[in-house]
């Protein structure tokens, strides 16, 4: 199998614009996503640990 085998898939057709546009902002809020749960967990372990570490 070539290259040009492998990657045929990639221009779809005449609609090769809005697939690529919907995996990118696909790509993008699940990234957005995982990026923000992980600062807000950080946030809620530490507010956690301030909270039980004053008494």
């Amino acid at each position: 199998m070539t290259m040009v085998e492998y990657f045929s898939f990639l221009p779809y057709g005449k609609y090769a614009f809005y697939v690529w546009l919907a995996y990118g902002v696909s790509a993008i809020t699940v990234i957005t996503l995982f990026v923000s749960a992980k600062r807000n967990h950080k946030k809620a372990i530490m507010s956690l640990k301030n909270k039980y570490s004053r008494s």
